[in-house]
Parts: structure tokens; sequence; C-alpha cells
């Protein structure tokens, strides 16, 4: 299933290059991308449309709140929320930074925008 023009996907990541790089592959795929710079900015963007949110990409590496902390935010307002783990880190202390890591995506930095799109329709079709 391609994605919907519908299909609205949180960035969370401070970043302007990453984050504008991100928001042009997924506006190129059709789907609707929306910005945050920061972990607090993300969390209350998610508060507020989480109704309409099908993904959120989210950077591990954040001013303030951390992703592991921004993380536990988001699945607090909605425990099905699909969030994709963007980090340069190594994924297994990227995982032992989550009490169900399990549950946790992630994509690997530097990654391109075949593998963030392959990565994205995977989370939406779960």
């Amino acid at each position: 299933m391609l994605a919907k023009s519908a299909d609205m996907v949180l960035i969370i990541e401070n970043e302007p290059f990453v984050l504008n790089a991100i928001e042009e592959i997924l506006t190129s795929a059709g789907m609707n991308p929306i910005c945050a710079h920061n972990g607090m900015q993300g969390v209350k963007t998610y508060k507020e449309l989480a109704g309409e949110i099908k993904v959120v990409i989210l950077d591990m590496n954040l001013p303030g709140l951390q992703g592991s902390e921004v993380y536990q935010m988001i699945r607090d307002v909605n425990p099905r929320a699909k969030v994709i783990i963007s980090t340069g880190y190594d994924e297994k202390d990227v995982l032992n930074k989550f009490d169900n890591p399990e549950s946790v995506s992630i994509l690997k930095k530097p990654f391109n925008a075949k593998m963030l799109l392959d990565r994205v329709q995977s989370a939406l079709n779960a």
C-alpha cells in the first residue's frame, strides 16, 4: 500500500538540514510532514494532532528532552503510536534507553531516501 496524502508524519529533529531533507523526501512521496525543532515542540504538536499523525520520526539526540523521554511522552498520549527513532548512535546503546526495546523501530543515520521511505511505509502498514 502506498502512502496517501492524508498520511501525516511528525518529524522531531533539531538539525535544520536533516529536518528539511526528511520533509522534502516525505513531501515528494505524497505525505504530509509536520516539523518540530525540539522535543517539547514535538510533544505539544503530537498532543494537538494525535488523531491525525500516522508516524513520528524522532531524533534521539535533542536539546532539552532526550529522544527516549519524548518517545515515552508520545506513548503516554497514544500507547500504539508508531515512532521511528532516528539516530547515529549504536543501536544496542539506543535500545538500552527504552523500557520496552522490542517496540522501538530504529532508522540508523546516515540514511538515504529509500531507507527512510521503506521504514515509514513499514510503520504505516504495521
